[in-house]
């Protein structure tokens, strides 16, 4: 992944995540969370990616939503700051 790419990621990441996290179920966030990795594979191969790299692309991005998201509701309930396990 390019460096560009990789900040484009992380930006839309955070925000992905920062709008899922106030979301009022797991449920409805995890609706959320596959809605945009279809929008994802399916903007990448519109814009000529191949499907196997647009899904590995989608992965990346909804994962580093997942772990955004699962740091912003620990904070919001009150858990320490930091990696989770």
């Amino acid at each position: 992944m390019t460096e560009e790419l990789t900040k484009k990621v992380v930006v839309w990441a955070a925000e992905v995540a920062s709008y899922a996290a106030r979301l009022p179920s797991r449920q409805a966030r995890d609706s959320y969370l596959a809605e945009r990795h279809r929008e994802l594979v399916a903007g990448a191969v519109a814009e000529g990616a191949a499907q196997r790299d647009a899904v590995l692309l989608a992965d990346a991005s909804v994962n580093a939503a997942r772990r955004i998201m699962a740091a912003l509701l620990a904070q919001g309930a009150g858990m320490p700051k930091g990696r989770q396990n």
